[in-house]
């Protein structure tokens, strides 16, 4: 699910933020970023928010993805136990201002049922992603969770679904079918890109035009149009709610 947040990020057609919400830690920095990115991340802002409001130390904990800065990186937790003090709710109002709307925001949440998990994130979020395989046992997992959400009503976005190594054995739209959600698109088992995006692999110089990166761009494009879409829909009371933000969840339910 990272390695997917960390694609879409790095294909996202305009500015984007990653934010690692996992309350079982953050991988980028050591995985993509090989040790040499730095920064306080998730655990400073807490620590900032107690002292003042997230949204104005927000900037100051994020990080380069890319070259130009147009990807940046709020990193993870470096100690799952500081989780239970994060507070996701004043969390989710400051992603949802960062730099005043302007910025969408893809948050790798973890698992629905972690302890811990960052609800309040997810209930904001205009596009709510569940990642799953492909396999029968994937997609039942990926089906009792978007039924906990729905029960839940933890989400007032969209829902959907995203799909790592379609046709091994089901397609896109048997699973879809299935979930009984939209499919927001498929990425495929590209072990090579993924190396580099997952444990800091060498890129090459083609690693812009690996099969991953190219699907996450068609993903990433469709997650904004749904995202668009969610906000066209909204009533003036419900305009509070984040239409840039958009929320990979994990299907993999314990």
């Amino acid at each position: 699910m990272t390695t997917s947040g960390l694609a879409l990020a790095l294909s996202w057609p305009r500015p984007v933020v990653l934010a690692e919400l996992d309350p079982a830690g953050g991988d980028v920095l050591a995985g993509y970023g090989r040790g040499e990115m730095s920064a306080g991340g998730l655990a400073d802002l807490e620590l900032a928010a107690r002292r003042g409001g997230p949204a104005r130390h927000l900037d100051s904990q994020l990080l380069r993805l890319d070259s130009e800065g147009r990807a940046r990186l709020l990193p993870g937790l470096a100690d799952p136990a500081s989780a239970r003090h994060v507070d996701w709710d004043r969390l989710a109002a400051a992603l949802a201002a960062v730099e005043d709307g302007a910025i969408d925001v893809v948050a790798d949440c973890g698992r629905l049922r972690a302890e811990h998990f960052p609800a309040a994130v997810v209930h904001r979020a205009a596009v709510v992603v569940l990642t799953t395989g492909s396999s029968l046992r994937a997609v039942r997992a990926a089906t009792q969770a978007i039924a906990e959400l729905r029960e839940r009503e933890a989400c007032l976005g969209m829902l959907g679904a995203l799909v790592i190594g379609p046709g091994e054995p089901y397609g896109e739209r048997e699973i879809g079918e299935a979930l009984g959600v939209p499919v927001v698109g498929v990425l495929p088992r590209d072990a090579k890109a993924a190396a580099v995006l997952s444990d800091g692999a060498p890129a090459g110089r083609l690693f812009a035009q690996s099969a991953l990166l190219r699907a996450a761009r068609t993903v990433a494009t469709r997650l904004i149009e749904f995202a668009a879409a969610h906000e066209s829909r909204l009533t003036p009371p419900q305009a509070a709610v984040p239409a840039s933000a958009t929320t990979v969840g994990s299907s993999r339910v314990r």
